[in-house]
C-alpha cells in the first residue's frame, strides 16, 4: 500500500537519494551482532533485543554517546571492536531486499538519478554495494566520515548536495527510519518512508513523513513504474 499522507505530487521528482541499511540492504542481523561484540569485549551489560534494534541506522559512535552516556574516548574505543567484527564477518550477514535491485533499475528507467545517502561509514556503503554488484546504479554514494565529523544523516545530505555542486529540486530521501525524514525536510527534499525496514508507521508518521509504503513493490511503483 502507498500512503501520500501529506499530498505530495510525486509525479515531479527526478531525483531519489536512497538510505542504504534498512531500504536496500537488510543489515539488521550484521549490525546486531557487532554490537553484542564490541559490548561484550568492553564488557559492557547485555543489552535487550529492544535496545540492539535501535542500533540499526543510526551511526554507531553518535547512538553510544547520546543513548549511552559514552563519552568521545570511550565511544571511540568501543568501535573499534563494531569494526572489528563487521569487516572480518559482519558485512557478511547482510544481504539486499528482494526485488530492490530491480526498483532501482526501475527507478533509473523512468529518468531518474539516483544516490546512496546513508549513515554507514562511505567505506563500507561502497564495499557493500560492489558486494551486491549495484554501485552503477547510483550517480554517487554518501556516507557517514568520522574525519569529516559527518556523523548525522543531515550533514550526510548537506555534503553530498556540496559535491552534486547544487540542491536538487525536486528530490526525495527515501528511508526506514525517523531521521531519514528529518534531514530530507531539513535539505529541502521530499520524504518516502518504508516499513520493510526497521521503522514504523508511527515513527515515519510522527516524523513528518509525506509518503508511506508497505512493501518494495510499492516503492518501484511509486518511483518507477507507473502500474
Amino acid at each position: 500500500m502507498i500512503n501520500n499522507i501529506t499530498g505530495y505530487d510525486i509525479s515531479k521528482v527526478d531525483t531519489v537519494f536512497l538510505d542504504l541499511d534498512g531500504t536496500v540492504s537488510k543489515s539488521g542481523t550484521s549490525c546486531k551482532n557487532g554490537v553484542k561484540y564490541m559490548f561484550d569485549k568492553i564488557g559492557y551489560r547485555k543489552i535487550s533485543e529492544t535496545e540492539l534494534n535501535m542500533f540499526v541506522g543510526p551511526t554507531i559512535k553518535v547512538h553510544l554517546r547520546e543513548e549511552y552516556g559514552f563519552d568521545e574516548a570511550q565511544a571511540a574505543e568501543a568501535y573499534v571492536y563494531y569494526r572489528e567484527y563487521y569487516d572480518g564477518i559482519g558485512i557478511f550477514e547482510s544481504s539486499m531486499y528482494d526485488g530492490i535491485a530491480d526498483a532501482i533499475e526501475d527507478m533509473r528507467a523512468s529518468g531518474k538519478t539516483v544516490y546512496i545517502a546513508t549513515l554507514k561509514p562511505e567505506d563500507q556503503a561502497k564495499q557493500i554495494t560492489e558486494m551486491y554488484g549495484i554501485t552503477h546504479l547510483f550517480a554517487g554514494i554518501f556516507g557517514a566520515r568520522h574525519d569529516l565529523n559527518i556523523m548525522h544523516k543531515q550533514k550526510v545530505l548537506d555534503r553530498a548536495v556540496q559535491i552534486i555542486g547544487e540542491t536538487p529540486r525536486n528530490a526525495v530521501m527515501v528511508g526506514d527510519r525517523n531521521h531519514d525524514v528529518i534531514a530530507g525536510h531539513h535539505i529541502g527534499f521530499g520524504t518516502v518512508g518504508v516499513l520493510y525496514g526497521y521503522g514504523s508507521f508511527d515513527e515515519l508518521n510522527d516524523a513528518g513523513c509525506d509518503i508511506i509504503v508497505d512493501s518494495v513493490t510499492d516503492l518501484s511503483t511509486l518511483l518507477g513504474r507507473k502500474s
